[in-house]
């Protein structure tokens, strides 16, 4: 869970998200040219928020919030504009859950309590667990079946294990996250206005 207790402000509202998968691997290549690769088989997100010209008490509100971080060292949730969201038109009301616990390391789930016949996620949706605060993407369409069970196949494999009935959460779903730098930047324009980006990435 985060450090902070409250989420990221969503006032003011920032314009845009420069989002990034990242994802680990240690690549090797022989004198013939063939490449050999490993991966650590998870996956962590990093992203710019950034905001437009902005009033001096605006900028006062993204400045406190940061201030309380410590730069890097301590973790907060934010909720991302559209990306924490799905992209479906309409997706289920119900809430799903775990139908048995996993271990750490698998990328695919049974779901029940979706709802019969219902959309849940779509390919690229993201959604978390209750238990622990990673993010994890949906690689395909997810549809219950008539008895309100879905299979969910996800990237970024478990980094901790999932209990029986562990909710999840599947819109608006916040990102923990810590600032990506430790020297954060404003620009303050003639007549005060101000612009700003700051810099994020999932921990957990």
């Amino acid at each position: 869970m985060a450090d902070i207790a409250t989420q990221y402000p969503t006032t003011p509202s920032f314009n845009a998200v420069n989002f990034k998968v990242n994802t680990p691997t240690i690549a090797t290549t022989t004198f013939s040219g063939k490449s050999r690769r490993t991966g650590y088989g998870h996956q962590f997100y990093e992203f710019d928020v950034k905001y437009p010209t902005i009033s001096p008490s605006d900028l006062a509100t993204v400045q406190g919030y940061i201030a309380q971080t410590y730069g890097s060292q301590l973790s907060f949730e934010i909720v991302l504009p559209e990306i924490s969201y799905t992209s479906l038109a309409a997706q289920t009301a119900s809430t799903p859950q775990t139908s048995t616990s996993y271990v750490k390391g698998v990328k695919s789930v049974l779901l029940t309590n979706c709802g019969a016949t219902q959309p849940v996620l779509n390919a690229g949706d993201f959604f978390k667990f209750s238990g622990h605060s990673k993010v994890y993407q949906s690689i395909a369409a997810v549809t219950s079946n008539g008895s309100g069970e879905a299979t969910l196949n996800f990237a970024g494999a478990l980094v901790s294990n999932v209990g029986s009935g562990e909710t999840l959460t599947i819109t608006a779903v916040p990102f923990t996250v810590i600032n990506l730098n430790n020297v954060q930047q404003y620009e303050v324009g003639i007549g005060g206005l101000a612009t700003a980006t700051v810099s994020m990435r999932e921990t957990w």
